[in-house]
């Protein structure tokens, strides 16, 4: 046995075993599983070394995990969840198998926790970085909600507070590791952050989302997304998005402005959506009990309106997009 199959026979050993809907999984050419009984989604997302993730102050399985939590994220976006993933690395000569193996056991561990089963992947040589691509599956047993059902009247509501990763990253830049010991709730929000999967099963029983996204990329960016897809405008108060008490100390401690966290910063990964205000009460009590705070965060309105900010002290200002580009080709900051 060659070094490569060595090495690929070491990381598949960290998985989980598979579920009864994988009829054969690793080791052939192809997986194959039992056809899903409801609506059928796929989705794919990279990270790379130095634009996604650091080695100096990420530990491999946290980049592991967060490489396939942020693809569950995309499927709980559409009212799914998450069931099988094919793994992709691209492994440069500086990276230890030691690493890899790490970095293999978070994949693995959020797989366990989120009963997603690896069912085949890739790996490959990369010349200077690290590339982890997950391609994932997902199935919806009611309609996916999309991101161009959203009308005006609808409320607009968030799953949770934003601009957390984004400060949580600014801290690991600025601290380094002690950043985790200062501001825990921050840096863990940025390394390991909790996808929603669960809200599927509130989804489920309130049928009634228009529309819905994963703040992956920005506050403004996912508004700018869902205006675009339906062909509306958005009327946010600032006031009433959640922010926690550590996010509002580090933003006073390192004199930052709270609000390019909360609107530009991304990788939140916590749930922008938008209903009807006759069924957001009800949204909001089932979201409740399976353990989601929801908070109403303004109002969709019609198109010609545009996207407008209502700031702390009571101003209208224009909402630009001005959340993380995929396409800069430089270290994120």
């Amino acid at each position: 046995m060659n070094r490569e199959f060595q090495l690929i026979d070491r990381l598949t050993k960290k998985l989980p075993p598979v579920s009864k809907r994988v009829l054969l999984g690793i080791g052939d050419d192809a997986a194959v599983l039992k056809p899903s009984s409801g609506k059928t989604l796929l989705t794919v997302d990279c990270l790379v070394e130095g634009i996604h993730f650091d080695f100096s102050f990420c530990e491999p399985e946290e980049i592991g995990a967060k490489a396939m939590a942020v693809n569950a994220s995309d499927i709980v976006a559409m009212g799914g969840k998450p069931i099988a993933a094919l793994i992709s690395l691209g492994v440069s000569s500086a990276v230890s198998e030691e690493t890899l193996e790490r970095l293999y056991q978070g994949l693995a561990d959020h797989s366990k926790t989120h009963s997603i089963d690896v069912v085949g992947g890739n790996i490959t040589s990369s010349p200077e970085r690290v590339m982890i691509s997950i391609s994932l599956l997902g199935e919806c047993s009611l309609e996916p909600v999309s991101r161009s059902g959203a009308k005006p009247g609808d409320v607009v509501f968030l799953s949770g507070p934003v601009g957390e990763a984004a400060a949580g990253l600014f801290l690991l830049k600025t601290k380094g590791q002690e950043a985790r010991t200062l501001f825990p709730k921050l840096t863990t929000h940025y390394l390991t952050p909790k996808i929603a999967v669960d809200f599927v099963n509130v989804l489920n029983r309130v049928n009634k989302v228009s529309s819905l996204i994963d703040i992956s990329d920005g506050l403004s960016s996912e508004l700018w997304h869902l205006a675009e897809s339906s062909k509306v405008g958005f009327f946010i108060e600032e006031d009433k998005i959640p922010v926690s008490q550590e996010l509002s100390e580090a933003a006073a401690k390192f004199r930052q402005n709270l609000r390019n966290w909360q609107f530009s910063g991304g990788e939140d990964y916590e749930l922008l959506g938008t209903i009807a205000p006759s069924d957001w009460p009800l949204l909001k009590k089932e979201a409740e009990g399976h353990g989601f705070i929801l908070s109403e965060i303004g109002r969709v309105v019609p198109l010609e309106r545009g996207l407008k900010l209502q700031d702390r002290s009571g101003k209208e200002i224009p909402l630009e997009a001005t959340g993380w580009n995929h396409l800069s080709f430089s270290e994120r900051d």
